[in-house]
């Protein structure tokens, strides 16, 4: 039973909610653009939804998450309510992050831009598969599948791809097949699909529109047999900014999943159970009885077809083959943090998606780790925070040799609401739960100095590396220059750091970019901290095997190796065989290689804009 009180406030069944929360909610539910929505797929997991603006929608929605926050008995305190308490201040003004970051990259000399695409960056760990291909590739995959477009129904502004009728080049009514696409139609359809030309009416119009691409190119990017193509897409693309290595967020078996979870969801109904950990056990057993193995063997074999077609594309082993060859890559699995059924958190499917993905990073040697995608400040993903961490701790202490990067802090104030405890808590809350790498931790800037102080010991503690992403936190959260932590995080704190891309094709950039922001934006920015981070890139991967370096910051190398010039051929015993048997070792060492290489035919060029030289 469900009943309003102007004295009681809400209660539904035997429970009791005060009109002081309620009212304080609703407040913030008013004061707030809810975005995302629940639409499925890979990379970040789903398009966006408008702003609500009526009082009508507002007052749906406020009591929408009211019965969201109360459902059944899962004892997910009222405390959390304040999670979803939001204002909009900086999130209606300019972007003018986006502005200043592509100004920055603009001012660089050509002949800075070149030596730092150039310049060996070593590893892209922190990249979406299906964020990464370009908006030109997916129209010409598109074209290839008969694919047709038209006008987005959510905005119709914006072009949409979707599938033909039947038969290629058949469309439903109103679109058209790509392949006659006008040359304005193409211009289009690369702004709908990307950041390309995008007008920033306000910050909170970037974000809008960078989830909403995903959306748009859904029709593409869905189709397995396209998986192979995008994956050698990337790879050339690494080729091209000079990266040895990457690993890329994908999912997989996505249908058998979700009817595991349906499964799960039929044996174990209530949301209790999600919330109390010591049911995790037999809900986990549950799964393994129900075809939980099953679906990792079958993914298994959709990476090994995925590597196989990626070979032939590239023509890897033959006389022709692809530059692209060279770049070693391998998978992460990834866990939708905002799985929902009409607006309620699907706890069974965001269980499930842990469980598969433990598996299966613990199955198949080309998956190495697992991590956490779509928006970070989704009502879903920030109400039941806790308990995913809860899911994702249990089976951390099932498989501890399987590697944890989360996203965690990619969230400010303009979206969860000043002084709001997850800016602290989505980063502590991520180490604790077992991350070894935390993906944009921009939410760190926003902390007073003794939370900050916990968050460092925690990743000192745990030897944790932030990536850092500079084109997206300027596009998503419009945060860049002096906003962003990473100044905090490398030289304050010595964190250790990396840059990656997040979402290249849909930032309609790449990681080239990233370097020379950093070295135009930061004065301090030298030759070295261009090689300490490409080091730590490699150094924090999740490449098999020991890594080279004992400490990258000091330089100081593995015993085997010690005496021995790192990247120079045929190392003598006992490095020889230690290489030999770390994956992630023999990547470092060929990395020297490359940075020698570069020094003695290019590397002049980039030092002398700054006149430091590399220890």
């Amino acid at each position: 039973m469900i009943s309003i009180s102007s004295s009681a406030g809400l209660r539904i069944g035997n429970k009791v909610f005060s009109s002081r929360v309620l009212i304080s909610l609703g407040q913030g539910i008013s004061n707030c653009k809810f975005s995302r929505d629940e639409s499925q797929g890979q990379g970040k997991e789903g398009g966006m939804m408008k702003g609500l603006k009526s009082t009508g929608k507002v007052l749906f929605l406020f009591l929408g998450l009211s019965l969201l926050i109360l459902q059944g008995s899962s004892g997910i305190a009222i405390g959390e309510a304040r999670l979803l308490k939001a204002t909009i201040a900086r999130c209606a003004a300019p972007n003018n992050a986006v502005v200043s970051y592509f100004g920055v990259i603009g001012s660089a000399p050509p002949a800075l831009a070149e030596a730092i695409r150039q310049f060996p960056k070593g590893a892209d760990i922190h990249n979406h598969l299906t964020g990464t291909v370009m908006p030109e590739d997916y129209i010409a995959m598109g074209i290839a599948d008969g694919d047709c477009f038209g006008a987005d129904h959510k905005d119709p502004t914006m072009y949409t791809i979707n599938p033909n009728t039947g038969t290629p080049d058949s469309c439903a009514s109103g679109d058209k097949p790509l392949s006659q696409a006008s040359s304005a139609d193409r211009q289009k359809l690369v702004s709908s699909l990307s950041m390309y030309n995008y007008t920033y009416s306000d910050i909170q119009s970037g974000e809008d529109q960078f989830f909403a691409t995903f959306g748009r190119f859904g029709t593409v990017s869905g189709s397995s047999a396209n998986i192979g193509i995008m994956m050698a897409k990337l790879l050339q693309q690494a080729n091209k900014d000079t990266v040895s290595y990457v690993e890329t967020m994908m999912s997989f078996q996505s249908t058998a999943v979700s009817k595991l979870a349906d499964l799960l969801r039929q044996k174990y109904p209530d949301a209790y159970y999600y919330t109390k950990s010591e049911y995790y056990g037999q809900m986990y057993s549950f799964l393994l009885r129900v075809g939980l193995k099953d679906a990792v063997v079958a993914a298994q074999q959709d990476v090994a077809g995925y590597m196989s077609k990626v070979k032939a594309i590239l023509k890897c082993g033959t006389p022709s083959q692809d530059p692209a060859c060279l770049v070693s890559y391998t998978l992460l699995s990834q866990v939708n943090r905002n799985a929902a059924i009409t607006g309620t958190p699907d706890l069974p499917k965001i269980f499930t998606q842990t469980a598969f993905s433990f598996l299966l990073s613990n199955t198949e040697k080309n998956v190495v780790g697992l991590n956490l995608v779509s928006g970070e400040d989704s009502p879903v993903s920030m109400q039941t925070f806790p308990t995913v961490m809860q899911f994702f701790s249990f089976f951390n202490s099932i498989f501890p040799n399987v590697n944890i990067a989360l996203h965690a802090g990619e969230i400010t104030p303009c979206f969860v609401g000043v002084g709001n405890p997850a800016l602290k808590d989505h980063l502590t809350g991520s180490l604790k739960a077992g991350a070894k790498r935390i993906g944009h931790g921009i939410s760190f800037a926003y902390l007073n100095s003794d939370d900050r102080a916990e968050v460092i010991g925690l990743m000192k503690s745990k030897n944790a590396l932030v990536e850092v992403l500079f084109t997206s936190n300027a596009q998503i959260l419009g945060v860049a220059g002096d906003d962003h932590p990473f100044s905090l995080y490398y030289w304050q704190y010595g964190v250790p750091t990396s840059f990656s891309t997040d979402d290249e094709g849909v930032s309609h950039a790449t990681y080239t970019n990233e370097w020379v922001y950093a070295y135009q934006q930061y004065a301090q920015f030298t030759y070295d901290d261009m090689v300490r981070l490409a080091r730590y890139s490699l150094q924090y991967s999740f490449a098999q095997g020991n890594p080279l370096w004992l400490d990258v910051t000091s330089a100081k190398i593995v015993s085997q190796c010690a005496g021995a010039r790192p990247g120079s051929p045929n190392p003598p015993e006992p490095c020889k065989s230690f290489l030999a048997n770390s994956g992630k070792a023999t990547l470092q060492w060929n990395y020297e290689a490359s940075l020698s290489s570069y020094e003695k035919n290019s590397g002049q060029r980039l030092r002398n804009y700054k006149g430091k030289t590399v220890n």
